[in-house]
């Protein structure tokens, strides 16, 4: 590796406008890393300014219509939309414009450079929004818009891994019938929103992945998938650019959830990501913030993947070590390897 390698590319979107009293995906979720904007937690780290999107951005994955919806809904002033329950307020609209200008502001930086990592902290988070409706807390879909723009710009595949608690419904649906995009997805099975069965989309076996994770699924599971499932997958699938949808309510402190995975499960499923991405996506890398609704260990958390892009090794971890839970999944591993025929070569 050289020294240019190590460089990272941070946005970093708050969008205090957009916020409704009470709910969960709020602007206090990202306030514990304001003081990165002056001291980033590692030298190798770079924020880039960034624009917010325009209409003819959007409407890569999302309807005229729909962008219209969500306008009408924010003209009504703030108030709950849909049973999630999403939320918006008079400025919703621009917050989400704002949350994908600066995600595609990194990855068209990846792309324009070559090769590069970057992390895009943003809000609000983007992966169950469908192409014609909002939900789950998410207005547009920023992961998906990417990984639309990347394919219009010239790239021939891109490879999504939504590592969120829940299902990327949304991102699924986008690409459903795209057979340059991959899409595999960790989740908690039995949750919201309710799809991602590992028997889904059985048109597109080997491009889109679903692993539904038993309740308490621990450190130890997630590390066996990714060790045994998602790095062949992403070997095989031959992407141009790895989009991660970068969900951290799986952490065993989330008040939304039950898994139990911690910050060093983190760090190591970013290394993991890392390396896969060097070795097999030229070296394009981009993390995209989705869930994580404790502030304290979301802020470890992504300072966890921050240490994983900038080549460091230590991170603050306020939790410590997952309780632990269940870590047995080799008849699941196995299935989902003959279901999608994954093999080691």
């Amino acid at each position: 590796m050289t020294e240019k390698d190590y460089n990272v590319y941070c946005t970093f979107h708050d969008a205090p406008e957009h916020a409704y009293r009470g709910h969960p995906e709020s602007p206090g979720r990202l306030a514990p890393m304001w003081e990165w904007l002056e001291a980033p937690p590692y030298p190798e780290i770079t924020w880039i300014d960034y624009e917010s999107a325009n209409e003819a951005d959007v409407i890569l994955i999302h309807p005229k219509a729909t962008i219209d919806a969500i306008k009408l809904e924010c003209q009504k002033g703030a108030h709950e939309f849909e049973p999630s329950p999403s939320y918006v307020t008079g400025a919703s609209c621009r917050a989400a414009f704002g949350a994908v200008g600066a995600t595609l502001a990194l990855s068209r930086k990846i792309l324009a450079d070559g090769r590069g990592r970057g992390f895009a902290i943003v809000r609000p988070p983007g992966h169950h929004a469908e192409p014609d409706r909002p939900m789950g807390f998410c207005l547009f879909n920023n992961v998906a818009i990417a990984a639309a723009d990347a394919i219009a710009s010239g790239a021939g595949k891109a490879a999504i891994i939504d590592f969120d608690a829940h299902h990327g419904n949304g991102t699924e649906a986008a690409f459903w019938q795209t057979p340059e995009v991959g899409y595999l997805s960790t989740h908690e099975s039995n949750t919201y929103p309710g799809s991602g069965s590992m028997l889904s989309a059985p048109h597109a076996r080997g491009r889109i992945i679903n692993i539904p994770m038993p309740a308490f699924s621990d450190t130890t599971a997630f590390l066996s998938l990714f060790r045994e499932v998602v790095s062949l997958w992403l070997q095989d699938f031959g992407a141009e650019i790895l989009l991660v949808s970068a969900g951290f309510d799986a952490h065993f402190s989330d008040p939304l959830t039950t898994l139990t995975l911690d910050t060093t499960g983190f760090y190591k499923i970013a290394q993991m990501l890392v390396e896969l991405a060097d070795a097999y996506c030229q070296g394009r890398v981009l993390f995209v913030l989705e869930g994580g609704y404790d502030p304290l260990a979301l802020k470890d958390n992504i300072q966890a993947c921050l240490a994983a892009l900038c080549g460091r090794s230590t991170f603050p971890d306020h939790y410590g070590r997952s309780p632990g839970g269940r870590s047995l999944l080799a008849d699941q591993i196995k299935a989902l390897k003959e279901l999608h025929q994954i093999t080691e070569e």
